[in-house]
């Protein structure tokens, strides 16, 4: 007689609050910024007061800034923008949070030679 295994498999359960993730509005003042000037990233629609975070990743190094959001819902974090690569497009990424709602979005920009 032949046997068979029957393998049955139970899914694990878990629930966690998950924090709401909305989409922010984000733009540069400058995206084709000259070396050694600055851009401003213009964020908004985030929530009142909400804490902003802002990273420039550059070539070889990041750059974070952070601030809070206005009543209306926006922040403006300005960059110097130094020697960065010229025509080396540099990713900025935004992160708000208040309370257990997050927003996220992102832009670039590409510096120019001096």
């Amino acid at each position: 007689m032949r046997r068979s295994a029957v393998l049955v498999s139970h899914p694990i359960l878990t629930h966690r609050a998950e924090a709401a993730s909305k989409s922010c509005k984000v733009s540069m003042s400058n995206s084709k910024p000259r070396q050694y000037s600055n851009t401003t990233v213009k964020v908004s629609k985030v929530g009142s007061k909400a804490k902003v975070t802002t990273t420039a990743h550059y070539k070889t190094t990041k750059t974070k800034k952070s601030a809070t959001a206005s009543t209306k819902g926006t922040a403006n974090l300005n960059y110097y923008i130094s020697g960065a690569t010229p025509g080396k497009k540099v990713k900025v990424t935004v992160t708000a949070k208040k309370g257990k709602t997050s927003w996220s979005c992102s832009t670039s920009f590409t510096p120019k030679r001096k």
